[in-house]
């Protein structure tokens, strides 16, 4: 088949031309399924699977249009998009993910997406967004090099302050003159992102986040991903096949603590000499208690030697009191029987506390904005600001993001299988 070509606006006797599409996505299946889609459209579709191949690859061979999904191991497609767009704002990106929330659509806008695509959607939804997204990028750039595009960037710094630059400052390092700090200019807020989504409640699979949780190597600092949950094999290298000793570490790996955190399988201790340390705990129950025999040996006051257990859910951790003397507490309550410690809630085990890491998400959410934030924002779209207050790093804005939607999924998730169960 033929290159698709676009007859958008004539710029020297050229018109946009679609062919190589660089679709970046770490699922085999997912991937293929992509690909045939544009290969059957007439495109030339080539598969990446995270973003040292995409930044790999770009230098020797520019893509006409890149699909990216979201959720990577390591660089997340927000990371990637950001660099992509840094590089070449006229290189068009399509954000093609699972993802439906609001935040994440704020996020891609911010960074300089120019299509998102909540999926599974239909072949035909595919790629007619993508000629559509090419032509608008094409069209853009044309007006630039033809001097046409007029206005300006309109945003706010994090202190509040608007702020007002000319087109050709996009991207650079300006001053707020409010609060003296270095604010970078956004690459684009006069021109829409083109927005499909899916069918409600169509786009419900769970990417297992534990998938991708990456640690650090003490010995040459590679991030490699924990392929099984066999320690062992954890604890070597696969670059420099070293073995790690004590604690594996994930600092400078947002999207590992957005795992981790989404997994409800993380306990922060609260108390005593390992106060701000996280205990993981395995997906099957366990025992706490001080005798050597328990799976989490705990010693300290009031703890007997088989204090209680702990058995991870989706919806939190089911926690037993075994019959012990000093009790078991959730949220300060003592508690008889099988109880769910939610997640940020407390549990107290005799001397030792610890809060379950994650949060306890609205399933109808789209957006986790604070209200006071949200009417702020509101008020900036109706006077066509754009509003960028979150001064976190992409990566770490990324991760919230992506956390969020593991959270509210995987919520989803657990309550239908409750309602099935009850059917039955």
């Amino acid at each position: 088949m033929t290159p698709d070509i676009l007859q958008s606006g004539d710029l020297g006797g050229q018109c946009a031309v679609v062919r190589y599409i660089m679709v970046v996505d770490d699922d085999d299946e997912s991937a293929r399924e992509t690909k045939s889609v544009l290969d059957h459209a007439g495109f030339e579709a080539k598969i990446f699977k995270d973003g040292g191949q995409v930044h790999g690859s770009l230098t020797l061979d520019r893509p006409d249009l890149v699909l990216l999904t979201l959720i990577l191991p390591g660089e997340s497609g927000f990371e990637i998009c950001e660099h992509l767009k840094k590089q070449d704002r006229f290189l068009p990106v399509v954000i093609y993910s699972e993802i439906e929330l609001e935040a994440a659509q704020n996020l891609a806008s911010k960074l300089g997406a120019d299509g998102y695509i909540t999926r599974p959607c239909e072949p035909k939804t595919l790629v007619t967004t993508i000629r559509e997204v090419a032509k608008v990028v094409w069209d853009r750039q044309a007006d630039e090099r033809e001097g046409k595009e007029k206005g300006e960037i309109r945003f706010r710094c994090k202190c509040g302050h608007r702020m007002k630059e000319k087109l050709e400052y996009r991207g650079k390092i300006v001053t707020c003159s409010q609060c003296q700090t270095m604010v970078q200019v956004p690459e684009r807020s006069v021109h829409p992102m083109i927005v499909k989504l899916a069918d409600a409640a169509t786009a419900t699979a769970l990417n297992d986040p534990m998938r991708f949780l990456s640690v650090k190597c003490q010995h040459c600092e590679t991030f490699y991903k924990l392929f099984s949950a066999d320690l062992e094999k954890a604890r070597t290298c696969p670059k420099c096949q070293k073995r790690q000793v004590g604690a594996l570490s994930i600092i400078g790996a947002p999207l590992s603590r957005a795992a981790l955190a989404s997994s409800l399988r993380v306990l922060r201790i609260l108390t005593g000499k390992l106060k701000g340390k996280k205990l993981m705990l395995p997906d099957y129950e366990i025992t706490l208690g001080s005798d050597r025999s328990c799976q989490l040996k705990q010693t300290g006051e009031g703890i007997a030697s088989k204090h209680c257990t702990l058995k991870p859910t989706p919806l939190g951790i089911l926690i037993n009191d075994l019959g012990s003397q000093a009790g078991t507490f959730i949220d300060n309550e003592r508690i008889t029987g099988e109880v769910l410690l939610e997640p940020g809630g407390l549990l107290k085990v005799g001397s030792m506390t610890f809060r379950l890491v994650g949060q306890n998400r609205d399933v109808n959410s789209t957006t986790f904005y604070n209200p006071k934030q949200a009417k702020v924002q509101e008020e900036a779209d109706r006077q066509g600001v754009a509003l960028f207050l979150s001064d976190k790093p992409t990566a770490d804005e990324a991760a919230d993001v992506i956390q969020a939607h593991w959270d509210i999924v995987r919520k989803k998730a657990a309550m239908q299988n409750e309602a099935d169960a009850s059917d039955e």
